[in-house]
Parts: C-alpha cells; structure tokens; sequence
C-alpha cells in the first residue's frame, strides 16, 4: 500500500466537490498500479449516495443558509456529514476486482491502527459500519471503475454531531418516497473513545498519527507516496467544471425528478427541481436563500399541475406573492422552460 498525496503546493485542500473527484480520476484515469490510499478533510458538506433523492435526506434550506455544500458522489449508500472534525479515507485498487465488496478487508488496517492508539472493541457492524461502544464512528462505501474500485469511509473524530444532525434532518421526510433512504443509528466521535494523548489533538494532527500507525512508521518521509503532478490536477478540476461541480449533477439528479434549473439573482441563490406528466408539472422541489421555507412551499403549491407554458406558469404565479415582480415571475419561468435534464447527465 502507498499513500497518495492530494495536497497541491503543500496547502490542505478542504473542498469536497474536488476531494469527491479525485478517487474517480484515480480509478478511471490515472490508474495507478497496486494499492493506494487517499486522505484527506472537507469543509462542511453533505455527501449523498448516487441513487438518493436529496430532498428526502437533507435540509436543503439549512444547507443554503449555513454554507454547507452539497456533493452527490457515484458510489451508492446513505448520506453522511462532513465538517473539519471528520477524516475521509479511500483504497484505490486499480488492475484488479479482488476484495472487492469486502467491507472488512479494507476496514482491519483502520481497525488495527485504531486498536494500536488505544480503541477498544472496534468492529465492523450492519455490512459496512465501524462500531466500538455500541456507536457507530465510521461508515464505508465502495465505487466500481473501469478497470478497479475505490472503497473507503468516514471516521468521526471531532465532527460537529449538532450540526450533522440538523443537516441531515429534513422537514418532510416522510413526504418522499422515491430514493434510497440513509440508515439511522447512534454515532459517537472517535475523541471520546481514544486515550487522553489523542483527545487534546486537532484533525490534522489526528489524521497525521494515523497515517503513520497504517504504515508501520515512525516518521512520514518513510511512508511511501506517489504526488500528484500539475496533469493531474488539470484532468481532476476538468472532471470536476464538466461534472462533479455542476449543480445538476449535486442537487439535480434525483430519481423522478427529470429537469433541474438554478439562478443566482441578487437575494441569493434559487433552485427548482421538478419532474414532468404530459406537459405539466407533476413534482416540485424549490430550495435556497433567496426564499423561507415557507415561501417556497407555496410556490411549490402553486406551480404543481401546471402545464409547462408561459401564460398557463404566468397564470399560477399570479395566486402568490411572486405574482407581484414581473422580473422573478419571468425567472421562475424561464427556469422551468429551460431546464437541464438530470436523466441525461453522462455517468
């Protein structure tokens, strides 16, 4: 196993859109020999599974007001937290499917190194999740390339579970059906679970020890590294400005919701996602700061049945305060005649 560096020009990189791109270069392009490892820490973000409807898992107005990203990734699974106080790592094996869906192989190395600083009774629960004192810390999953898979995970050491939890609780859950629902079980920060010497570390600190007790190392010199080159990083930020770092790709794409549309205007930002029967509008979601949560159930309530034409979009946003900005109205409707369409997004 060899560590792959992801940090440009000796700075961290906190940006999960980038971070959640890279294991796809890695595998799908780069494909480096054997087994490597990626590390690294996002800014506040959720990351939703590749098949989930975002509107049945995340609080998509706490997201907008708070600044917490949204990143759809490609591999399945629930949707998880990310904040500085939590460490992601990914296995990339490229030029073999061998342990491939096996959640163990790759969780005992993070098990053993946890067990060497002091966590006691860590295990793998429910297929893919890394438990000790009944809580869970970590949660895996795994993505299949062309020619190898990623497989890797979360570990909770300092993450801010408040916040996690308010994210990760949307208003109407029960509302929505479509989509695959994230499992639910208590978690607990790997802070509490180490000796005293590891509580009083930062994340980084922590994820530097870490990394040191996965390779068997005293000093990082000697852990074997591959460092992305300048090529590299132009194929990960083209990847990302063609795909991974488009909205219709992050909020878009949900199952039944065919077309996708959002604007920046001076209030803020505005999303409409919104599915189709014979020319009218048979599912609705809007989001973003530029309006209450309230504001845009009623927008929802307004524009759901109606046909997909100007007069008839003109029409409905009449009956709602919208009605009175000739400059929104138009937006709205241009946003909803000029869609992305998210079943068409090259995956």
């Amino acid at each position: 196993m060899f560590l792959i560096d992801i940090t440009p020009k000796n700075h961290e990189l906190y940006d999960p859109i980038i971070n959640q791109s890279i294991d796809n270069y890695l595998i799908n392009d780069l494909k480096l020999p054997g087994h490597g490892l990626i590390c690294y820490i996002n800014r506040p973000s959720v990351i939703i599974g590749s098949a989930q409807n975002s509107f049945s898992e995340v609080d998509l107005h706490y997201l907008s007001q708070n600044n917490v990203d949204l990143v759809r990734r490609t591999s399945g699974g629930g949707a998880v937290y990310h904040d500085q106080g939590n460490i992601i790592f990914e296995n990339i094996i490229s030029g073999s499917l061998k342990h491939c869906s096996d959640y163990n192989y790759f969780a005992e190395p993070i098990l053993s190194a946890l067990e060497e600083m002091g966590l006691k009774d860590g295990h793998v629960s429910a297929k893919s999740a890394l438990v000790a004192n009944d809580h869970k810390f970590s949660g895996m999953c795994m993505v299949k390339g062309k020619d190898g898979y990623a497989a890797g995970g979360t570990l909770m050491f300092d993450m801010n579970i408040t916040n996690a939890r308010q994210a990760l609780t949307p208003k109407k859950r029960d509302q929505v059906t479509r989509g695959v629902l994230s499992y639910d079980r208590p978690i607990a920060n790997l802070k509490n679970l180490l000796p005293d010497t590891y509580q009083q570390m930062s994340t980084e600190a922590f994820k530097h020890e870490l990394l040191l007790h996965l390779f068997h190392v005293k000093h990082w010199a000697d852990i074997p590294t591959y460092h992305l080159t300048n090529a590299d990083w132009d194929n990960i930020h083209e990847l990302v400005a063609k795909k991974y770092g488009r909205n219709v790709w992050n909020y878009g794409k949900n199952p039944g919701y065919q077309y996708y549309s959002s604007r920046k205007i001076s209030q803020g930002q505005l999303h409409i996602n919104f599915a189709t029967t014979d020319q009218k509008i048979s599912a609705i979601k809007v989001f973003g700061t530029s309006m209450t949560s309230g504001a845009a159930d009623a927008l929802e309530q307004a524009l759901l049945g109606a046909t997909l034409n100007s007069d008839s979009l003109k029409k409905n946003l009449a009956q709602t305060i919208f009605g009175n900005s000739k400059k929104l109205t138009q937006l709205i409707i241009e946003m909803l005649l000029k869609p992305e369409n998210t079943h068409k997004i090259n995956i």
